[in-house]
Formats: C-alpha cells, structure tokens, sequence
C-alpha cells in the first residue's frame, strides 16, 4: 500500500524543521504517562446515531465544519475566553467540538431536513449563524456546507459516497480530497506542498467510533492514518516537553499573536505534531502496548481538555 503522504511530508518537513522541535527526554516520558490510559472511546453523548443515510450525512457535515473554534465574535477586539459556546445534554458549558457536534446532533433530532442534499447545497452563511449561534469563520463553514451538498448531489446520497471507499480508510480520504477541495488540507513548505488532511483523516475515525467498526465504519487499514494535527495536540506535545519551540515563536504564541496559515513555522508546528505522535506509538509498542496513531491522537486530544501551561497558537483557517 501506497505510504500515506501526511506521513512522509510530515518526516520531510521535521528533517528541515528551524522553529520546532523533538524532545527524546520528554516523548519517554509523555509514553509512560499515556501507557496506563485505557483504550478512548467514543462519546456517544454529543453525537448523533440514527438511521445509517442520516448519520452519515451528519458525520460529513461535522467533519465538514470541524475547524476553528477558538476565534471569538467580533475578533481581535473582543477577550479570547468569549469562546462560542453551546449548552449541552445536561446544561453544561460545552465549546469546541463538543459544541459542534452536540449541537449538529440536536439538529438532526429536530430538523433533518437541514442534512438533505439540496438544503445543504444551497446553505447561506446567514443560516449557518442562524442554526449555530455565534460561530467563528461562517463564511466559510457555509461554503464547506455547500460542497458537501454538492458532492451529494453527485452520488446521490451518502450511503453511495462513502460506499466508494471499499472499507479502506486510504481510499476515503483520496474521494474526500478528490470530491470536497476544503478537505484538501495541504501547504507549501521550502517548494514541496505538504499535505495533512486533518478532516479527511478523522471522518475515518468518526465513522469508526460511531458504528463500532462496522458496516460504513470498518475499515481494513486504520494504521494508515495519521495524527489529526490542530491546535489542541502541539498544545499539549509542548506542554509536556515532546516539542520545544523556538523562542521566538513561543513568544509570539504567548502574546496571542496570530501564526499564519500556511507560514514554516505553522507548518513546522502541525509536521511535528503528526512525527511525534508516530514516535509515541513506537514508544508504546516497545513499552508492550499496540496502539494505532488516531488512538494516540485521540489520549493526547482529550487530555489537552485539561488546563495547560502553554497556550495553544493561533492560526485563522478552514483546514483545521
């Protein structure tokens, strides 16, 4: 099987790296904290599972709007901690993806006709604020809904687009970059684009938490996959001494400064994110545990909902 080409561009750019950096000390470390965790699982609590054509349609459209949270309304005027928020099953404060989901969740309850492909296809960012709130980048979130509608249109529901897949994680993410260009999440680093696929990637894994690694959920070749790379694992890889960060760029995440998308040192940031958390699982492997680089994602994602010493940076862009 073709190597993934996250991977190898992530190696590549990690060999040039000027900004960001590994830390043998602290990945040894970080393996013997992570070693003990029980296996994640997913949360069914926030997400939707209905009928397979509906769940799917709302796993697209999750994934599809899966990026950007952190930017409050009205940015940069505004204090970072006005994060857009949305209430959950039990009243509680929910932000981030949680909110994304748990809220997409709710909308397929009450107004499945939002997920049809016509609907979707035709979606203003008017209505995007409209059933979301305050959300960060509408704009945006409203062009990616369109595309999904789009691409339904073309297959004719998402039963048959994702049937294209043949239970091979690899294939699904070539159709969704092939089929939705804001999947297409790559950069251009020292003339060699890099690619990353953050969102293609974890519609992998959502399809595999939601059905339990059956039916439109199993996949033959998970260990293709890559780490998710986004704000909140560098965060964390920082936090606990797996990277070290140029001072300079650490002083600028620090000030809130914005790091641009597509920049060498934001590029470095999400290359090393996807090299060392491949170097965890090794570490893990050596150690007696099996696991597979999303899992790992996955541990370091939901113990990056802790307070952390470090910021996270920030970077305004659909990919992530």
């Amino acid at each position: 099987m073709r190597e993934n080409p996250v991977r190898k561009g992530a190696a590549w750019v990690a060999a040039k790296s000027r900004f960001v950096f590994m830390v043998p000390e602290g990945m040894e470390r970080l393996a013997e904290d992570l070693l003990p965790l029980p296996d994640p699982v997913w949360v069914e609590r926030y997400h939707f599972r209905g009928e397979e054509e509906l769940t799917l349609r709302y796993l697209l459209v999750l994934d599809a709007l899966n990026f950007c949270f952190w930017p409050p309304a009205g940015f940069p005027h505004r204090p970072a901690q006005e994060r857009w928020m949305v209430l959950g099953p039990e009243g509680e404060r929910l932000t981030g993806y949680y909110a994304l989901s748990f809220a997409l969740r709710r909308l397929a309850l009450e107004s499945p006709g939002f997920f049809v492909p016509e609907h979707l296809a035709a979606v203003t960012e008017g209505e995007v604020a409209e059933v979301l709130g305050q959300i960060p980048l509408p704009f945006w979130r409203a062009m990616a809904l369109r595309e999904v509608g789009q691409a339904l249109l073309r297959f004719g529901s998402a039963q048959n687009f994702f049937a294209q897949a043949q239970g091979s994680a690899k294939r699904l993410v070539e159709l969704l970059t092939a089929h939705l260009p804001m999947f297409r999440d790559a950069a251009l680093y020292d003339g060699r684009w890099i690619p990353f696929y953050k969102r293609a990637q974890i519609l992998v894994a959502d399809l595999w938490g939601t059905f339990e690694g059956k039916g439109p959920g199993a996949f033959r070749d998970l260990s293709w996959l890559t780490a998710f790379a986004d704000y909140k694992l560098p965060q964390i890889l920082w936090a606990s001494g797996v990277l070290r960060v140029h001072p300079r760029l650490a002083e600028r995440i620090k000030k809130g400064e914005i790091i641009p998308w597509g920049s060498p040192s934001e590029v470095e940031i999400r290359a090393l994110t996807v090299v060392a958390v491949e170097k965890l699982v090794e570490k893990l492997r050596e150690k007696g545990r099996e696991v597979l680089p999303f899992q790992v994602d996955w541990l370091l994602w939901n113990l990056a909902q802790r307070g952390l010493g470090v910021p996270h940076h920030r970077t305004l862009t659909w990919a992530y």
